[in-house]
């Protein structure tokens, strides 16, 4: 029996009794960081103790940041620069960055709020994913902080690391930059990354997805069914933007499941705005297509094209069915309820930081990848034609 368990165990619970012999074990047989422990069933023979408290004990000891556990290998002693109790008492905050394009940067509105920083709520995708992970950290006593940053110029770099002084963990979104991604990959912080387009395998990070492809198939497929033909298409620029690629390869798909011909006649392209989507669509109009159908790659494009098909005189659904992604807020408010195909963003959020905090407590832990499934929302924008 190690001295001291058993005259303890009535004053103590047996794993707080177990947590404070193991830190003295490590201090006592002088167990280097980098190094392993004994087994959990060396320690509970050693204790005499239930292998359930040991592990109870450990799992304490991991969370305090004095161990960290490699999955197959053990349980080792933590590195100085990997003791996460230590950041997180440092800092107390998780990052939740949004990387933003070229294309971004041209937007005014954005300009303003990239200005301000420090609020998500004018994006409305990531509005939600942040609320997300907010509800999921308020048990926990950490705080989450939103940061926006260009990541066209090498001389935003200066901004971010600044940033990442300020916390423990990071979710990235819409991370497109190989040296941004390098920047990360040299950082001993935990990262998420979410709706990454760009992949370094040496980066250990979790990454979460969406179904982008199967979302849009859903969307053009449904529109097939209704018996149209002449679907046009309304994208972000595919280039380094993966959610763009998916959904135009989807949207693709489905045409071709249906014996239709691909023409990127029907294509326009958009910022995700939906000014831009309002701009598409007269794009499209003025091209003079036959278009009875739009699939937008999200609904605040397609909520746009909508409105300019109003002005121009067509109704919705009678003249044109319109088809957005993402499920946002505005979607079910819209003139004519927008059918689309939903996101679980804020599942996403909670997810991200329930990684991050298992990240920031287990830093060897194998990184995963998740695809979060989509769900196709039937409304009123659509219609069958003859």
């Amino acid at each position: 029996m190690v001295r001291g368990v058993g005259r303890r165990r009535e004053a103590q619970p047996l794993h707080v009794v177990l947590r404070k012999t193991i830190r003295s074990m490590i201090e006592t047989q002088g167990i280097q960081p980098g190094e392993k422990i004994p087994s959990e069933r060396e320690l509970t023979m050693r204790c005499q103790a239930s292998r359930s408290s040991v592990r109870k004990a450990i799992f304490s000891l991991i969370q305090e940041g004095i161990l960290v556990r490699v999955p197959g290998k053990g349980t080792f002693v933590a590195e100085k620069r990997d003791t996460p109790g230590a950041s997180a008492a440092r800092t107390g905050n998780i990052g939740f960055v949004v990387f933003l394009s070229s294309l971004d940067r041209a937007r005014s509105d954005i300009r303003t709020h990239v200005a301000e920083n420090g609020r998500v709520s004018w994006m409305p995708f990531y509005s939600e994913v942040f609320e997300g992970a907010n509800q999921e950290l308020q048990k926990n006593d950490v705080h989450l902080l939103f940061f926006a940053v260009y990541q066209d110029t090498s001389t935003e770099k200066a901004k971010f690391k600044d940033f990442l002084k300020r916390v423990d963990g990071l979710i990235v979104c819409e991370l497109a930059s190989s040296s941004f991604a390098e920047l990360l990959e040299t950082s001993p912080i935990p990262v998420v990354l979410v709706n990454s387009s760009v992949s370094l395998p040496s980066l250990k990070a979790d990454v979460l997805l969406i179904d982008n492809f199967h979302g849009a198939y859903q969307a053009v497929s449904y529109l097939t069914r209704l018996g149209h033909r002449a679907i046009g298409f309304i994208n972000h620029p595919t280039q380094h933007n993966r959610s763009a690629r998916e959904r135009f390869q989807g949207y693709r798909a489905a045409l071709r499941s249906a014996g239709i011909a691909y023409d990127e006649k029907l294509v326009e392209y958009g910022d995700w705005s939906m000014e831009s989507g309002y701009a598409a669509m007269e794009g499209l109009l003025k091209r003079g297509r036959n278009v009875t159908a739009i699939f937008a790659a999200n609904d605040e494009m397609a909520i746009g094209a909508m409105k300019a098909a109003k002005d121009h005189g067509l109704r919705i659904p009678e003249d044109l069915s319109v088809v957005g992604f993402d499920d946002a807020s505005i979607s079910s408010n819209a003139f004519a309820a927008l059918t689309t195909v939903r996101v679980y963003k804020r599942e996403m959020g909670r997810f991200a930081i329930q990684r991050v905090l298992h990240r920031i407590r287990e830093p060897y832990f194998v990184p995963v990848q998740a695809i979060f499934p989509v769900l196709f929302v039937e409304r009123n924008s659509c219609k069958r034609i003859a």
